[in-house]
């Protein structure tokens, strides 16, 4: 190889490190800006309990399960949460939103069985067993249950993605945050919320998927 030649190519190998740096410096704050738009577009929706003048209706979102099968501590204080709503007289009825895929995972049974546990009657609680994720819980309040408008109850962490997806999918949304007895590990739920949330704006705006719907359930 020639000296001209080899010179070039020390020359191309810069120039491509740079081309590198430069687009993932650009789709790094792409993804920085789009995650800090859905964390704060809605956060002033954020309200406390006293602020929700029933009745309404609220969507307790699933939170995993422990291996028993019961309710995974962030989730029971989901659920009791809502059931403080109800027995103020702030909610009507409450839907209980999770995922249901194998007969031995079933987080909306373990819901509902620990909040009857509670004192909460039977007849206030709705089942969703399809709301697999936060996007589809929402996107179902619309085209299953036929709702505009939703109390959404969940951690403070959780409240700003699930009301931007609500607000998005047409639901109108405000958030009381559930009881937090403090969580092993939070760190790693607060920062999951970034990535989430960029998921979550993609599928508003770009994938838009349509996930398991069925009949229409009124209440």
């Amino acid at each position: 190889m020639s000296t001209g030649s080899s010179n070039r190519g020390k020359r191309k190998l810069p120039r491509l490190i740079k081309i590198i740096f430069f687009t993932f410096l650009i789709l790094g704050i792409f993804f920085l800006s789009v995650s800090y738009r859905v964390q704060n577009k809605f956060a002033p929706q954020i309200v406390a309990a006293e602020k929700i003048e029933g009745p309404n209706i609220a969507l307790v979102f699933g939170a995993g399960l422990k291996r028993s099968g019961a309710p995974s501590h962030i989730l029971e204080d989901r659920v009791l949460t809502a059931i403080k709503l109800y027995q103020d007289g702030r909610v009507g009825k409450i839907i209980m939103s999770g995922a249901n895929p194998v007969v031995d995972y079933n987080e909306v049974q373990a819901m509902k069985d620990f909040a009857l546990g509670e004192g909460l009657p039977e007849e206030a609680i709705i089942l969703d067993y399809a709301g697999r994720r936060t996007y589809d819980s929402c996107y179902r309040l619309k085209e299953i249950f036929s709702l505009n408008k939703i109390v959404l109850v969940t951690q403070e962490y959780h409240l700003p993605r699930a009301l931007y997806l609500c607000e998005s999918l047409g639901v109108s949304a405000r958030g009381v945050a559930a009881i937090d007895r403090g969580y092993f590990y939070q760190w790693k739920y607060n920062l999951r919320e970034w990535p989430a949330s960029f998921k979550a704006w993609l599928d508003v705006n770009i994938l838009k998927p349509r996930p398991i719907l069925g009949d229409k359930i009124e209440l």
